[in-house]
């Protein structure tokens, strides 16, 4: 209705006066009260999302790590029976799944390549003999991390935590952390059902 279309937009007006690190933080903020919604309402909520991200035909990393975040986070609420259960894959594509996401992950806080390489080294380096031998997906794209994503829901407690390690030896290898950075981590911690590393939750801003 009207009244409801005027809120929102004041809304809108009003966030927009904020700054983008913001954004995502925000989001969560609202899980609890949108849990608590019906399933109608959160489905609804859910395509408008979708529609509005495709609207210009292309998904930026924001917006994928914006609609990766919000499934994740209301996909039970909204059907309960149908939560993703992890599904076993073999090791090798596991562990060209998490080259794939550091790769992605580096260029997204260094504009070097070689700074780049170091980022993605140094995660490596976390992930260990695991890893040896991984490669990671040469498709750095929105669509080569959903995959990866997806993929990467297969690991157990211990590796998703190696994992969570690795993630954020790369984004702060240069010590600073970006937005871009910030939400792809924030996206791969709701994917993974992973509490938010300490070098992001000290990166909130109070």
């Amino acid at each position: 209705g009207g009244e409801r279309t005027r809120l929102v937009m004041a809304y809108y007006d009003e966030l927009q006066a904020t700054g983008a690190e913001f954004r995502l933080p925000l989001l969560e903020v609202s899980f609890p009260a949108l849990k608590q919604r019906p399933s109608a309402q959160l489905t609804f909520l859910v395509e408008l999302a979708s529609r509005l991200i495709e609207i210009d035909g292309h998904v930026n990393l924001y917006e994928y790590c914006y609609y990766r975040v919000l499934m994740s986070s209301l996909g039970q609420a909204i059907d309960p029976a149908g939560r993703r259960n992890p599904r076993r894959a073999p090791k090798k594509a596991l562990r060209g799944a998490a080259a794939s996401l550091l790769a992605m992950l580096s260029p997204a806080g260094h504009a070097e390549p070689r700074q780049r390489d170091a980022a993605y080294a140094a995660g490596a380096a976390v992930l260990g003999e695991w890893a040896t031998g991984a490669r990671p997906d040469t498709d750095l794209t929105v669509s080569a991390l959903d995959r990866s994503l997806d993929l990467l829901l297969a690991l157990d407690g211990a590796g998703r935590r190696r994992l969570l390690r690795a993630v954020s030896a790369v984004a702060g290898h240069d010590s600073h952390l970006n937005v871009a950075e910030a939400e792809m981590i924030r996206a791969v911690c709701a994917t993974l059902d992973c509490p938010l590393p300490p070098i992001l939750v000290r990166s909130i801003p109070a």
